[in-house]
């Protein structure tokens, strides 16, 4: 801890005195309430689960104050609903869950607002969009800005009832009060809109209520925007900073200091993506709102958003850049993150690799959050690990490949208490993670190898590097149980090429080897395939100033990625020199080195190709199952190995938890 000792120091959040500057935020994960509104076993374990590694600060994910303010039921959002005392027993359940941790724990509180589609959704004002939109707006009259107001008071009375020790006012992201700051959504004409000063007197009302009904000892917070990243009418910093010391004059206890709104479907693509920041964007980079911040307040200031890695927190306490960090995806990827941290050992932190697929993916297609690296998010109270329960009975296991799902089940298997031999056939472990890396502002991956690496060491699994399992080795081995993870190898798209045998001066390469290999291309390159591969790819060869086309057999590309990550790699090659063809029904190569599209827009000549590069289509390696089960061995296919193209297959998140699963259940 002493390589940690600003991050561990105490601090006072009002009256309230906690151990140390980490802050798990509030997380709204999508799972874990009832029809009512009601927390469940499955929230409360979750929350519990991160509280016990005893983090100085602990928000609840954001609950709702008033029933127009809720997701709307297309984003299959389960919430916790404050305007009903039937809340309470539950409630309160949470609450001690947390607290037997001697855990502060704070409620955050929030109405959507305009954001997460409610209808009708609530807005300052009537904006022209809306009528283009279709949507359906309620212009919030000042009948409704008092009940709103009422609203948040008396969700906040009833939190401190549960036992929560603090508030935190919601109040940016685009939802109901931060609404009403942005000069964009706010174009009233009345005490409420205009000018600054109008502009903020909702949420000092909010403000006042809240304080009203809990009194002076509680203390209370607010996250607030730095910056909102939308083209016109923005809430920034200059505003900020004017806020930040009206509301320690209020009496605020801390400010939290975030960026974004989630009213992506108004303000177009790149207002959403700064909440929730993937790979792309600089680990910390979000530092620089609480910092500005911090200079205009004698209060203690948080920074949320892109940090992950506990001596860059404490680097950043002790620069004095802000007082508190908060983080949420890195807890979602190790619970024991406080823990290990305060007992230095900061190599055994599962890192998040922030590639969002697990996290806000998760929620925008299916409606609740998991992790990339963690697959026990959300099932922590059905799925209990204890190091060694299978030691009594403990079986030798065979993992072939190293990859995502083979490193995950050894370590599974090996924490269980089996004894455990990983074969690798390269020299080095990591698989197609490692390859992935390799890519353009994609290095973060590579962040969970070395992990699993002192994972294994740890649980004593037997590493073979340059081992291919065949039968010899199957026979000096003598496993128990095989688990197939060796992955899946690229190939040729059937049936979309006409004429390869044409090719003559083109070099025709596979996407792994000219990763792997290092290979140089020609100037003017073809790649086959559009999904994440192969858009990754154009990054890192238009990156050296090559020529690129590429080709998509479906109308979008790069669809397996994380709609964070695609926002933030295609912002990327905007400049480039590339062109793309979705909806691709032929490639054409014809005498002389002649290459031609067929899509949905025509068919078009594509000059000069020197090198085409597949990246598309790839099958399952399972030559190994085979011979393993006329040996009557106990064999697991998983990951790759298991199939590559079916929904929620083909990515790293996918391989972790099918290897964790089979792992565990050994």
């Amino acid at each position: 801890m002493s390589q940690l000792k600003h991050l561990f120091q105490p601090i006072k959040i009002g009256s309230m005195e906690i151990e140390n500057r980490i802050v798990v935020s509030a997380m709204g994960v999508g799972f874990g309430a009832d029809e009512n509104g009601c927390p469940t076993d499955q929230l409360i374990e979750f929350t519990a689960e991160r509280a016990k590694s005893r983090p100085g600060m602990m928000l609840s994910g954001a609950s709702y104050v008033h029933p127009s303010g809720i997701p709307h039921s297309s984003y299959r959002m389960e919430s916790v609903y404050l305007w009903d005392d039937r809340v309470l027993p539950q409630l309160e359940k949470l609450v001690k869950a947390v607290h037997q941790y001697d855990v502060k724990f704070g409620a955050q509180i929030n109405h959507a607002g305009m954001s997460l589609l409610p209808d009708p959704a609530y807005c300052p004002s009537d904006l022209p969009v809306f009528g283009m939109m279709g949507m359906t707006v309620k212009v919030i009259t000042k009948d409704d800005i008092g009940m709103f107001i009422d609203a948040f008071g008396s969700a906040a009375e009833r939190c401190i009832k549960a036992g929560f020790d603090f508030i935190e006012i919601h109040s940016g992201h685009g939802y109901l009060i931060e609404s009403f700051l942005t000069p964009f959504f706010n174009q009233r004409t009345d005490e409420y809109g205009g000018n600054f000063e109008n502009r903020i007197r909702f949420l000092l009302e909010v403000f006042r209520e809240i304080r009203k009904r809990i009194g002076d000892g509680i203390p209370i917070g607010l996250k607030l925007n730095g910056e909102d990243f939308i083209p016109e009418g923005a809430w920034g910093m200059d505003d900020l900073c004017q806020l930040a010391p009206i509301l320690e004059k209020e009496g605020a206890a801390y400010l939290n200091i975030t960026c974004g709104t989630s009213n992506y479907w108004m303000c177009g693509p790149g207002s959403v993506e700064p909440m929730i920041a993937p790979m792309y964007v600089d680990q910390g980079d979000r530092v620089r709102f609480a910092e500005g911040v911090k200079k205009t307040v004698s209060i203690p200031v948080a920074t949320v958003g892109r940090i992950k890695d506990p001596v860059m927190a404490d680097q950043i306490i002790q620069d004095g850049r802000a007082d508190l960090v908060a983080m949420a995806r890195a807890f979602l990827a190790d619970p024991e993150y406080v823990e290990k941290a305060r007992n230095g050992n900061i190599d055994d932190i599962r890192p998040c690799l922030g590639d969002c697929l697990g996290c806000i993916e998760n929620i925008f297609r299916y409606g609740q959050s998991s992790c990339t690296v963690n697959p026990r998010v959300a099932r922590e109270y059905q799925v209990r690990d204890v190091e060694g329960d299978k030691k009594t009975s403990a079986k030798k296991v065979l993992v072939a490949g190293s990859g995502p799902a083979g490193l995950e089940a050894a370590r599974r298997a090996a924490f269980s208490g089996h004894n455990v031999v990983l074969c690798e056939k390269r020299g080095w472990v990591g698989g197609q993670m490692k390859l992935a890396a390799a890519m353009p502002k994609r290095v973060e991956i590579a962040d969970i190898i070395p992990w699993y690496e002192r994972q294994l060491n740890k649980y004593g699994v037997k590493v073979l590097l340059n081992t291919t399992v065949d039968e010899k080795v199957l026979e000096e081995i003598n496993p128990d149980v095989v688990i197939v993870a060796t992955g899946s190898l690229p190939q040729v798209p059937q049936g979309l090429i006409d004429g390869l045998r044409n090719v003559n001066s083109i070099e025709p390469m596979m996407a792994d080897e000219l990763i792997e290999d290092e290979r140089l291309t020609g100037d003017s390159v073809l790649i086959v395939g559009g999904d994440q591969v192969g858009l990754q790819l154009v990054d890192h060869i238009t990156e050296k100033g090559k020529r690129v086309f590429i080709t998509q057999q479906g109308p979008d590309f790069a669809p397996r990625l994380a709609t964070t990550d695609r926002y933030h790699l295609e912002q990327r090659l905007v400049q480039r020199d590339m062109k793309r063809y979705p909806e691709t029904e032929k490639i054409e190569i014809k005498a002389g080195d002649e290459v031609w599209v067929v899509n949905a827009a025509g068919r078009e000549n594509l000059p000069g190709i020197d090198t085409i590069v597949f990246a598309g289509e790839r099958r399952p390696d399972r030559f190994l199952v085979e011979i393993a089960e006329k040996k009557g061995i106990e064999t697991i296919i998983i990951g790759d190995a298991n199939g590559v193209s079916g929904e929620g297959q083909g990515t790293i998140m996918a391989a972790i938890a099918a290897g964790y699963d089979a792992g565990r259940q050994i």
